[in-house]
């Protein structure tokens, strides 16, 4: 042994202590002994220095054995503690070994010691390797629960087990076609919400729910549903019933106030799991703020369209009221002042100035306005618009790719509008797009200028609609409601117009895809602090 071994023997004896100190070495053992033959003794041994193993006389005045064991527990060191004695009945050493003492070996038999005190010194080793391991596990079961409880997402564990159970009995039954079933005994899916358990969840999730103490937080989770989540969790049953191990969806839900949210939901089934689904951890996050935003920004857009076909109507209607005002100027000196019908004159002269000061309040309102100019970071423009396009890509089966050598590239512009250009080329790409493929937001700097580009793999656009494009009124689109106006694209090309830009296209023809391009003109970038 490379190290000598530590050995605190408690022994009245110097003789036997001797004895026991020779056998060891006889055993191939480096022995550093100390005897101590009483209890203050042995426990400032204990105190002050460093042991591998105690040997212990059972019977000596004063401090027996027993007092020894006693002390060695008292001092908290998990040592191999064997009885060293002559003197002991079967039944003594039986309880000995009951109150703790790891062997015994009698004094006509120390032969045996050298074996005895490996095997305890190994079994220590494997109890120390042990202990260490469960502290280990327990700092990393502490580290866990620290990000779990701590963590900003919502996050549970949640018990899949009983609705495991409960899709094995419907096959059992011989339902094949579980989604038709499911869908005529809606009663089965909300029973199988019922059955999910919560094992444990952060406080975020309480926060998000408003339900610290809940009932609903602490058993199943279906009172926050509303009619529109079921389907959504209908496709989470199917999902689990054919052995997914994760699922994703945006589903509806109402918290205890009341208020309507939706979140993005995460559902992972834990590794070594799979079998009873009887840990399944849960995230989600509240997306109800990014699919307004989505909706303000198709609201902004439908908007725009209209308040430029409302300021065309009025800069067309200005154009003949014009005429009229100044014919009938040409008319009103030939009315005497005595006509009857004068008083006719008048009021339709201040009906004419009326209808001129709307249209003139239309145009002015409505006609596309320059708005307020700043840097805009085109990564971070084009990050939210990927994020804002998630969802419809992920339906579409259509991925998005950033194509921006310069990460640092910014453009002056109004940063409200360029998102609201580049949206709305994003989602018509993406709307054309196969699925499997990808559309590719790219920019990149261009003599004295910017040209950001989005290009799609769809089918192109057919040569007698080019003329057409950026028409108000002309849209490719049927069926589609609001969205198929035609007012998209003319707005985009207004706006960028507007701020001194151009936006044009490109397409090889049918199949070939479509890129569309916005050159902005280049301002020197303005110094950070």
């Amino acid at each position: 042994m490379d190290q000598p071994l530590r050995v605190l023997v408690v022994e009245d004896s110097p003789e036997d202590a001797e004895l026991m100190v020779l056998e060891l070495r006889r055993a191939g053992f480096r022995v550093a002994p100390m005897r101590v033959a009483s209890g203050e003794a042995m426990a400032g041994a204990l105190a002050g220095h460093a042991w591998d193993l105690v040997l212990s006389d059972y019977r000596m005045p004063g401090f027996g054995g027993m007092d020894a064991l006693r002390t060695l527990k008292a001092s908290g060191d998990d040592l191999p503690f064997i009885l060293v004695s002559g003197a002991i009945g079967e039944e003594e050493a039986v309880a000995a070994m009951k109150a703790g003492a790891n062997s015994f070996v009698a004094k006509h038999n120390l032969s045996r010691l050298g074996l005895v005190v490996e095997r305890e010194l190994k079994d220590a080793e494997i109890r120390r390797a042990q202990r260490q391991a469960k502290e280990e596990l327990a700092r990393s079961e502490e580290r866990y629960r620290g990000l779990f409880e701590h963590s900003p997402i919502p996050l549970s564990v949640q018990d899949y087990s009983a609705v495991k159970a409960q899709l094995e009995v419907y096959r059992a039954a011989g339902v094949e076609d579980l989604r038709g079933f499911l869908e005529a005994h809606p009663e089965e899916v909300r029973r199988a919400a019922e059955n999910v358990r919560l094992k444990e969840g952060n406080e975020a999730r309480s926060r998000f729910y408003q339900a610290e103490g809940s009932a609903g937080t602490e058993h199943h989770f279906s009172s926050f549903y509303m009619e529109a989540s079921w389907p959504f969790f209908l496709e989470e049953l199917l999902a689990l019933a054919e052995g997914h191990l994760t699922f994703q969806s945006e589903m509806p839900v109402r918290l205890a106030s009341g208020a309507m949210r939706t979140i993005s939901l995460n559902l992972s089934v834990s590794p070594g799991c799979e079998s009873t689904l009887d840990r399944v951890l849960v995230s989600f996050m509240d997306i109800t703020e990014r699919l307004q935003m989505e909706a303000a920004l198709r609201d902004l857009d439908r908007l725009t369209a209209k308040g430029q076909m409302a300021a065309y109507i009025a800069h067309e209607i200005n154009n003949p009221l014009a005429g009229i005002k100044n014919a009938f100027a040409l008319l009103e000196p030939a009315i005497p002042a005595e006509h009857p019908h004068r008083r006719y004159a008048d009021l339709i002269k201040r009906e004419i100035d009326r209808i001129a000061g709307i249209i003139r309040t239309m145009y002015h309102v409505y006609r596309p306005a320059s708005g307020e100019v700043g840097e805009v970071a085109l990564l971070e423009v084009f990050q939210d618009i990927e994020s804002l396009l998630l969802p419809k890509c992920r339906a579409a089966g259509v991925g998005i790719t950033l194509d921006l050598p310069d990460p640092g590239l910014r453009v002056r512009f109004n940063g409200g509008l360029l998102r609201q250009v580049i949206f709305n080329l994003a989602q018509n790409a993406v709307e054309a797009s196969p699925r499997e493929s990808s559309v590719v937001l790219g920019a990149r700097g261009k003599g004295r200028g910017t040209d950001i580009t989005v290009l799609d793999l769809g089918c192109g656009i057919p040569p007698e609609w080019v003329e057409r494009v950026f028409q108000q009124g002309f849209t490719s689109k049927r069926d589609a409601g609001m969205s198929g106006l035609g007012l998209g694209l003319s707005s985009c090309k207004s706006i960028v117009e507007s701020m001194g830009g151009s936006l044009d296209f490109t397409s090889a023809g049918p199949g070939a895809g479509c890129t569309f391009r916005v050159h902005l003109p280049h301002h020197p970038r303005e110094p950070h602090p």
